[in-house]
């Protein structure tokens, strides 16, 4: 990977954020939590799960409270979060939103519990124009889990 890049990621529970640690660390890209506002979600995932269905159903997607810096200067965005229902979760698609007319691409990772169901499929779907690439995703109780020889040879893909 021999692109400017930037990590941007939502994390609740602290899964994606280790994740993108690790791609921080083979990288050494900038990076940056994805943060909204407190009280947004609550702590027990069950119940985070209404929230983000109320969520879909309204098309209400949660602020983003971070702030972006100029994307501009990088050619590649590296865009995580976790796994809902085998999609991606609501502020990961806000940022997506955020990220309408960026001109480089982006790469979608995440981490799941136990499925990374159609996240891959889902963020496409969701990324309107945007020039999206293959990504990475793991699973926190099952596999394929964080492997540093796999996360390297997708990195040198893109």
């Amino acid at each position: 990977m021999a692109k400017q890049a930037l990590i941007l990621y939502y994390s609740q529970f602290g899964n994606t954020a280790k994740l993108a640690g690790h791609l921080h660390q083979l990288t050494g890209a900038d990076i940056l939590q994805l943060k909204v506002p407190a009280g947004t979600f609550p702590d027990d995932m069950q119940e985070t799960d209404k929230v983000y269905q109320q969520q879909l159903t309204g098309g209400h997607l949660p602020p983003i409270t971070t702030t972006l810096p100029d994307l501009n200067y990088y050619d590649l965005v590296l865009l995580g979060g976790p796994v809902w229902d085998g999609k991606v979760a609501s502020p990961v698609l806000a940022a997506l939103q955020m990220l309408q007319g960026y001109q480089g691409e982006v790469a979608p990772f995440s981490s799941g519990w136990s499925d990374t169901g159609k996240y891959q499929e889902d963020f496409v779907a969701h990324a309107g124009k945007l020039k999206v690439v293959a990504g990475y995703h793991v699973l926190t109780h099952a596999n394929p889990r964080f492997n540093q020889l796999a996360a390297g040879s997708w990195l040198r893909k893109l």
